[in-house]
């Protein structure tokens, strides 16, 4: 982890997110802006958490935990998410991982040193508020979309969330795990999609080759996400 070097990074930042306009006090001495390297450990489970942290570039990963010390994957998360809030209302909760997928920026706030004055500022419980219901909506919308759709278009959706210049870069155990299905069922959809030259395997993981039948595959489940909101 590295947090910006100058001042001017901060508030640039700051800025561009808007990240100030949803408190109701000068949070900026309490703020850091901070990168993580792909597969660095942004939480772990052993933290006393006393950061919230907003995520404002790159894909980070969510592990759940097991009293056998087991890790399981949650979820993956992009632009814009927040965490750390159940944290902050209960400060010995014990966190769950969080590890970066990608390169990862946050904008960070220490809060040891401001989390009375979060916990009464209704400008901020409302951003809160805000943000877990986007994120449990994001969460209700890929279990049924796990549930009510074929395999094959819930792999081109998680192509096009995870892809990085075109390359997936993602455990073939977690891509599985990810779509709630086999590991021999992911390898059996992977074949197909390579044998119609629409993906192929490179070192890294794989490539899509053809886009326009992997956004097609996936804006079948958006079109009825649509439908639903007429």
């Amino acid at each position: 982890m590295k947090s910006a070097e100058s001042t001017a990074v901060t508030d640039r930042v700051l800025k561009e997110h808007e990240f100030e306009s949803h408190f109701s006090f000068d949070i900026r001495p309490h703020v850091r802006v901070t990168e993580y390297e792909k597969g660095e450990y942004i939480i772990r489970n052993t933290d006393q958490l006393t950061r919230l942290l907003y995520l404002v570039q790159g894909t980070a990963k969510l592990y759940g935990f097991h009293k056998n010390g087991r890790q399981s994957l949650i979820n993956f998360f992009t632009p814009f998410s927040l965490f750390g809030v159940p944290e902050l209302f209960e400060e010995n909760k014990r966190p769950y991982p969080l590890v970066a997928q990608t390169r990862c920026r946050f904008i960070e706030i220490d809060t040891k040193g401001c989390r009375a004055g979060l916990l009464q500022d209704a400008q901020f419980l409302r951003f809160c508020c805000s943000m877990a219901l986007k994120q449990n909506v994001a969460q209700n919308r890929k279990y049924m979309s796990l549930t009510a759709y074929p395999s094959r278009n819930n792999l081109a959706a998680c192509l096009l969330l995870l892809q990085n210049d075109g390359v997936l870069s993602v455990k073939y155990t977690e891509i599985a795990e990810y779509l709630t299905i086999s590991y021999r069922h992911l390898m059996q959809l992977i074949s197909e999609l390579c044998e119609e030259r629409i993906l192929e395997r490179v070192p890294k993981g794989l490539r899509i080759l053809d886009w326009e039948q992997v956004r097609a595959l996936a804006d079948e489940m958006r079109e009825d996400d649509h439908g639903a909101g007429n």
